[in-house]
Formats: structure tokens, sequence, C-alpha cells
């Protein structure tokens, strides 16, 4: 055999080895990809899922945190609705003709007096009302007096009953809240058509 031939032979070994090791390089290279791959994908499905659960989540805590602000809203509003509907009362009273509110005032003086008294008005009401109630009180039987005090208050309609040192509040405002807790709920019956 001839040097070109032992060369050629060789040189045609080294490139089938060659192209052996090029190929099982390739097949390791391309098995190491997949695996990555595999890796990869698996970590971003992971991602993907983790990023849906949170996100749901989140969503969730804002609709029900979007609910509760909802109610709020809406108990503020029908809070601010009955306040509305007992002030209304209390403005109602003050506008009942004046032989209705002497009836009134001297029926709620009978219900609470415990002994004589002086009867504390607004300034207004004392002009316009304080002589007919204590006439009338004083037309009507009864054991205790009342006189007209000079003092005046500062409060929308009713009267203040002064017995010596205590004071009963039957002022329109006073009598309207002490009945709110019994009312409350057959007014909101009313407003809000609640069963």
């Amino acid at each position: 055999m001839s040097l070109e031939n032992i060369t050629g032979k060789i040189v045609s070994e080294a490139n089938e080895f060659a192209a052996a090791v090029i190929a099982e390089a390739v097949a390791e290279a391309e098995k190491i990809t997949e695996e990555y791959e595999a890796v990869a994908e698996k970590e971003h499905n992971q991602i993907v899922d983790t990023a849906y659960e949170k996100a749901s989540e989140i969503m969730h805590r804002s609709n029900a945190q979007s609910m509760k602000e909802k109610r709020i809203n809406i108990l503020s509003a029908k809070w601010e609705y009955l306040d509305n509907a007992f002030m209304a009362a209390v403005k109602m009273m003050s506008k009942m003709p004046d032989d209705d509110q002497v009836r009134f005032l001297v029926s709620q003086i009978r219900k609470y007096q415990r002994s004589d008294a002086e009867l504390i008005f607004n300034k207004n009401d004392r002009e316009r009302l304080g002589h007919a109630v204590v006439n009338s009180f004083s037309d009507e039987t009864g054991g205790y007096k009342v006189t007209l005090s000079e003092t005046t208050g500062e409060f929308s309609g009713g009267l203040v009953l002064k017995e010596s040192n205590i004071e009963t509040n039957l002022t329109y405002d006073s009598l309207v809240a002490s009945q709110r807790e019994l009312l409350e709920d057959e007014v909101s019956t009313i407003l809000f058509d609640v069963e």
C-alpha cells in the first residue's frame, strides 16, 4: 500500500470517527435541549398556574372587598334615610297646629311630672305656646302646679320639665330619639320595603 492510500485511509477513518463523534454530540445536545425544554415548560406551566391562582385570589378578594364596601354604602345610605325620617318627624311635631301641640305637651307633662315644676321652652315656643300649656294644665284637675320659666332653651320644639334640681327632657328631639329604637324596624319597612 502506498503512502497515499495509507494517508487516505487514515483521513477516511478520521472523517468517519469525526462524523460519529459529531453525530453523537448532536444527539447528546438534542437530548439535553429536549430535557431543558421539558424542564422550562414545566416551570413555565407552574409559573402560569401560580399566576392564575394569585390573580383569581386577588379577584376574589377584590370582589369581596367591593361587596363589603357596597354593603357599607347601602347601610350608610339607609341610616342616613332613617336619620332624615326621624328628623322630619321632629320638624312635623314642631309644625303641628298650636292646639295639638298644647294637648300633646300637657299629656307629656302629666306622664312625667312628680312635683311642682317649671316649664322651659325655646324662645319662640315660650311666647307662642308657653302660656297656653300652663293654662291648659291648670284647667285640668291635678295635684301639681306648673309655671312658665323665664329661662329659654336651645332646642327645636317641646319643653324641659324642671322639678327642683331634676330636668326631664321632653323636647321633640328627645321624645323622637327615645322612640327610635322601637320604631326603626317599622320605619325601615316603610322606607325600604323590607319584609
